[in-house]
């Protein structure tokens, strides 16, 4: 213990019933790993992890609402205030066959010993309810200097979990730190490792990489340690190059102090691999990215190379969906191009139509109109020309003009 630090903050007020009810039996709990670190850089925390001399079976007698999500490795989730909060036990760990998981975990009664598994000495922190900072290995020195170190051996930590070295990136660039040497080392040793990891776990790390606000100085360390040679898709291109130019992508965003979405982060990418949407949607796929969030870094890339033409037209905002324009017209008022930051929203809402309801006919009024039978196969596409038309300024929404121009158009698009 070195220090004590303030605990004002509602995260950990909420939560300070839960280690005085553990405490009241006995038993040790402490608050661990992100939430300390962040608090004591002053940092917004997000989350509180809570680690006990407690087992799960003791904890489960405890509180009166809780369910196993990971009991055999000693975490329980305790329902407190409509509150999910996950309570671990004291721990040491055996092998990681699977270079994921240890194979087999031990429980522990001392805090120290559960500190020894943790990847980084600034999150291998803990902090009691008095406010007082428990420090094994030099995680507040390292804090001060700006320095992420692995707890232990480098080597050990991410031949445990190949993870791990995403998770060092990761944290340098959203905190601004350094690798310190050996550890940055040994990432360059065992990064053929992260073949072993699933790429749903890479992904997530590599997204909060990609919206750090150090990026800039972090991707170097990404290209320079070897891993991208081993990230999906960037086996084979330049690294430095692509790198470079997705933070050059996003450096007006950073400058500026803004988030950036996580699908921005992942159309800069696309965009300086050079593909088009075909291939941008084979690599999301290949990422496991949910389809909507496909169609929205795809929609982006449209949008881009659109914008890159020329002011977009009428049409061209329309089938744009709102929240897609929203995300790039912040991007594009702060490289310059716009000159105000909600300029393509504002656009699209002037438009004579917000979508295809708004159309002042239907295919069953022009199905009547024209005399057509159900089913027939042109009647969408004629539709689609109808409500172009009247997006484009072409024509006026109005029933009489529109059933006229079906007339008109029909024979060009229905079947006979």
């Amino acid at each position: 213990m070195t220090k004590t630090i303030n605990l004002n903050n509602p995260l950990f007020q909420t939560a300070m019933p839960l280690l005085e009810a553990i405490e009241s039996h006995g038993y040790e709990a402490y608050f661990v790993g992100g939430c300390v670190r962040d608090a004591l850089l002053g940092k917004e925390i997000h989350d509180i992890d809570i680690a006990t001399s407690a087992t799960p079976d003791e904890i489960q007698g405890i509180f009166p609402v809780t369910f196993d999500v990971g009991k055999k490795h000693g975490t329980i989730v305790v329902v407190y205030k409509k509150e999910n909060y996950e309570i671990t036990t004291f721990r040491t760990e055996g092998t990681y066959s699977d270079r994921r998981r240890p194979d087999q975990v031990n429980f522990v009664r001392n805090l120290r010993e559960d500190t020894l598994r943790r990847d980084f000495t600034i999150n291998a922190l803990a902090l009691d309810r008095l406010g007082r900072v428990y420090d094994y290995h030099g995680g507040e020195q390292d804090l001060q200097a700006g320095i992420i170190r692995a707890v232990g051996t480098a080597m050990e930590r991410f031949d445990e979990d190949a993870l791990r070295m995403m998770r060092a990136l990761r944290f340098a660039s959203q905190l601004g730190f350094e690798i310190e040497s050996q550890t940055f080392e040994a990432i360059g040793q065992l990064a053929p490792n992260l073949s072993y990891v699933s790429i749903e776990r890479i992904r997530i790390e590599l997204s909060k990489l990609m919206q750090g606000d150090y990026l800039g100085t972090s991707y170097k360390a990404l290209t320079e340690s070897g891993l991208c040679a081993y990230l999906l898709g960037m086996e084979q291109v330049d690294a430095l190059s692509v790198w470079q130019q997705v933070y050059e992508t996003l450096a007006a965003q950073i400058a500026a102090g803004l988030a950036r979405d996580e699908r921005l982060v992942w159309w800069a990418l696309v965009k300086a691999l050079g593909l088009d949407s075909t291939q941008a949607r084979a690599f999301l796929r290949d990422w496991k990215h949910s389809n909507p969030f496909i169609k929205d870094v795809s929609d982006l890339l449209e949008l881009d190379q659109a914008f890159a033409s020329g002011p977009l037209d009428a049409w061209q905002l329309y089938q744009m969906p709102t929240h897609v324009l929203a995300i790039y017209e912040t991007y594009a008022f702060h490289q310059g191009w716009l000159s105000q930051s909600n300029q393509l929203s504002q656009a699209k809402a002037q438009l004579p139509l917000a979508s295809r309801s708004d159309l002042a006919i239907n295919g069953q009024k022009v199905m009547e109109a024209l005399g057509l039978s159900r089913g027939n196969a042109g009647l969408g596409r004629l539709l689609l020309e109808l409500e172009r038309q009247v997006v484009m300024g072409d024509l006026p929404n109005e029933p009489a003009v529109l059933l006229a121009q079906a007339q008109a158009l029909g024979a060009d698009y229905l079947e006979s």
